[in-house]
């Protein structure tokens, strides 16, 4: 007789990504902190960022998109540093489904150590993106182009914008493709109004793969450009004077 082994399946390792809000008990994950992420979703439309996450639900009805939530814990003191990727990544709706810097994946977790380097505060700082679903979804047919969605969701980019209150004195746009889509749709379309005194930067994307290489003109590493780019709009945003900003000559990654 031949007995029926069965034998446990392996799960995969649980990664934590993001150390630092492991260890100051702010990580954002369903998995590895239940407990908070579970509090902090139940209260995702309470206060200022529940406005802006109301509209977010009204978005996602209504393009049947997957679109992520504004952090319920950021910006108390309003949007003064407004941070913009081009677009979430899957894992932003897929994981926490929040975008902010306290998620569970290697982005989040070096925009968080950056951000803490620069002395940006969580209490005026807002993560959002210049186009608010995911561009790439492979689910999505025809396959999408930033430039094309861009200007498609500019008036979702108003919207939001208008929620905030005061537009916020400084944008940093993270990253190659979101300096590409903002010049894109400055082009094509026109910035919001509510962006157009703002102060606009270019950082280096938090990404791994770019985070960690030198830029090949300044042989400075890019993790610590982005520091610097962040530093000098916490510095601005709270009204100091701050030195020109050393250039490559060229756009960052």
């Amino acid at each position: 007789m031949v007995q029926d082994e069965r034998r446990p399946v392996a799960r995969p390792e649980r990664v934590v990504w993001n150390r630092l809000a492991e260890r100051r008990g702010e990580l954002f994950s369903r998995e590895l902190a239940p407990d908070r992420h579970a509090y902090w979703w139940a209260r995702r439309h309470d206060g200022g960022p529940g406005r802006l996450n109301r509209w977010v639900d009204r978005l996602r009805d209504t393009t049947l998109e997957n679109v992520p939530y504004v952090d319920p814990t950021a910006a108390g003191e309003g949007a003064r540093v407004l941070l913009l990727l081009h677009e979430p990544a899957a894992d932003a709706e897929d994981g926490s489904g929040f975008v902010s810097r306290y998620a569970n994946d290697a982005v989040s977790a070096n925009l968080y150590r950056a951000a803490d380097r620069a002395g940006l505060g969580h209490e005026v700082t807002l993560h959002w993106h210049l186009v608010p679903w995911w561009i790439a979804n492979p689910n999505h047919h025809p396959p999408r182009r930033l430039a094309d969605e861009v200007v498609r969701a500019k008036p979702r980019l108003a919207e939001f914008l208008d929620l905030l209150g005061a537009p916020p004195a400084e944008v940093v746009l993270l990253g190659s493709p979101a300096g590409k889509a903002w010049d894109v749709l400055a082009r094509r379309a026109g910035l919001p109004w509510q962006l157009t005194t703002a102060t606009v930067s270019r950082a280096p994307h938090p990404n791994p793969l770019v985070h960690d290489r030198l830029d090949p003109l300044t042989g400075r590493r890019n993790g610590d450009r982005l520091v610097e780019v962040l530093r000098h709009a916490a510095q601005r945003a709270r009204g100091e004077v701050v030195p020109p900003a050393r250039t490559s000559g060229r756009r960052p990654f």
